[in-house]
């Protein structure tokens, strides 16, 4: 299970998984323009992948996303920033320094876990990557670790407070996983 899959090909660590694994699974991209796009490179998948568009979140319903605008121009990187945080994408100024300015919002819909999890008839879930843009460790606390227990959980956790990453490295501690900081990203390893 992918959240925060964007377009399936930009800086995306699951999908050369995908091509050389043969995986199977879930993939949810709440921008409009980035889930079409997410279609269109897993199309050659076939039946798969059940692609959802829509963020996790606390509530089925919606929430207003902040996404750097489509005709925006700067890094490769720029177009993959979207978050429920305003700030998040701001912090990025060194870089971009106009980039207030190419911010726009967009409503999107949000499922909860549960909610997924009974539309997609409950399925067992090996692999939980996540790339939320500091909404990671919120998403974690909404899964249900315990329940499901997928052998490898990674994250990015570039975003987060010290407070909210030690938080859900310590919670990932607690229910048996091992954990590695691979730079930007965490990822936790359990054997089953």
């Amino acid at each position: 299970m992918q959240v925060g899959a964007f377009d399936g090909t930009s800086g995306d660590p699951v999908r050369p998984l995908v091509e050389k694994h043969g995986l199977r699974g879930v993939l949810l991209e709440p921008q409009r323009e980035a889930f079409d796009k997410l279609c269109q490179n897993y199309s050659q998948f076939g039946g798969r992948f059940k692609l959802v568009n829509a963020a996790i979140g606390p509530f089925d319903g919606e929430k207003p996303l902040y996404r750097i605008r489509k005709d925006a121009h700067g890094p490769e990187w720029l177009p993959q920033l979207a978050s429920f945080d305003r700030k998040t994408i701001t912090k990025h100024r060194r870089s971009v320094p106009d980039i207030e300015s190419l911010i726009e919002v967009e409503q999107v819909s949000c499922i909860t876990f549960p909610s997924l999890f009974q539309t997609l008839g409950n399925p067992r879930v090996d692999f939980l990557q996540i790339d939320a843009e500091g909404y990671d460790a919120e998403i974690l606390r909404l899964f249900d670790l315990q329940s499901h227990m997928p052998a490898i959980v990674h994250f990015e956790h570039k975003h987060l407070s010290r407070k909210e990453h030690e938080a859900a490295i310590r919670n990932l501690i607690n229910l048996g996983y091992k954990i590695a900081i691979l730079g930007e990203n965490t990822l936790a390893y359990w054997k089953r």
